[in-house]
């Protein structure tokens, strides 16, 4: 096993106060953050795993849910393999704007796992039937997540993991094959 381990880079998308900041803390620590200030453009924060004895060195990135950085946003999803969209699940507005957000993020080159997030689960949910059809519709997963409770967390973060492990796997098992051929080809054009 690599000492090095893989590079994963996650960005955390959504509207301010929908609870990007103490999603990651929580995932972090398992701990709840209570009132964090309004991230600033974003923050880094690292956390090396092992899933299924893999390795894998993830950079968490925690961005600005103001409409003033929307701007510069795209700067750090552009290289990200996972994107968490969040939103509030008490907020019909947030939602919507997620999944313009979506739209946003479909529209770059580099196409990453994304991953919605319903979070504030303990408050009243009023958007759980939009945001399930949106999820069955366009086959992105959907997790209901707390903060608070640290319900669902977890497992978010583990899916989008073993997710990107996976289609690591499939791309290099594609580059294999490919260099394979690539092989026989060229020997057979050889005297």
């Amino acid at each position: 096993m690599s000492n090095i381990g893989r590079e994963v880079r996650l960005v955390m998308l959504g509207e301010s106060s929908v609870g990007k900041t103490s999603l990651l803390y929580r995932y972090m620590s398992d701990c709840f953050y209570e009132n964090p200030a309004s991230t600033i453009t974003a923050s880094f924060y690292k956390k090396r795993i092992i899933d299924q004895n893999i390795p894998t060195n993830l950079q968490l990135w925690d961005t600005a849910g103001q409409e003033k950085f929307q701007s510069i946003t795209p700067l750090y999803y552009r290289n990200a393999d996972i994107i968490f969209i969040v939103f509030s699940v008490d907020s019909t507005i947030s939602f919507e704007k997620a999944m313009h957000t979506i739209e946003e993020v479909r529209s770059h080159k580099n196409q990453p796992n994304i991953i919605l997030l319903g979070n504030k689960l303990d408050l009243e949910n009023k958007v759980k039937e939009q945001a399930e059809s949106f999820s069955a519709i366009t086959c992105y997963p959907l997790f209901w997540v707390s903060a608070l409770s640290g319900s669902g967390v977890q497992e978010a973060f583990q899916q989008a993991i073993q997710d990107v492990n996976r289609k690591h796997k499939e791309v290099k098992r594609q580059n294999i094959l490919v260099k394979e051929v690539d092989e026989k080809v060229s020997k057979k054009l050889c005297c």
